[in-house]
């Protein structure tokens, strides 16, 4: 039997041979505090395997520092010493930035179909029409909710809005 886990840190000793990817994450606590008469322990280390490829790909770049979010099961493994050990196999892996980049990608496609509507719309009724109103007040929530996405992410400042 196997037990899934989620874990968000950033890689430290990252190892790779034989096109295997290996690092640690350190994470937790969860929670500042512990429900009532269990202990609330320290962080805890975890060693995460993935396979090369899956690594570079789940990454917005090769630059990409950012922390990465791993699903994954647990496994014993054997360790260079031949002393076992338990590893996160990384079933999905990606990085803040990727999955950051990913959601500014469709916010754009959003705001991009949402024009089109409003053009489509004031072609089709004329611009002081209901369908078009509509379609105007569809198109300037979804631009303001691409405007409020980047405030909050700074990493995307400086370029191209639209």
């Amino acid at each position: 039997m196997s037990a899934k886990i989620t874990l968000v840190g950033h890689p430290e000793d990252l190892q790779i041979s034989q096109s295997i990817v290996s690092f640690r994450i350190v994470t937790g606590p969860a929670s500042n505090t512990a429900p009532k008469g269990l202990p609330l322990f320290k962080a805890a280390t975890y060693t995460v395997q993935c396979n090369e490829r899956q690594y570079n790909r789940g990454r917005a770049h090769a630059d990409d520092k950012s922390d990465l979010i791993i699903e994954g099961y647990l496994e014993p493994r054997l360790d260079r010493n031949g002393e076992p050990f338990i590893a996160v196999v990384a079933t999905t892996l990606n990085s803040i930035l990727a999955q950051n980049e990913k959601k500014l990608q469709q916010l754009r496609e959003q705001f991009v179909q949402a024009e089109t509507a409003y053009e489509d719309a004031c072609e089709a009724h004329g611009e002081n029409s209901p369908n078009a109103n509509m379609a105007l007040e569809q198109w300037e929530a979804t631009k303001a909710s691409l405007l409020k996405y980047l405030e909050k992410h700074p990493e995307f400042k400086g370029r191209e809005l639209f």
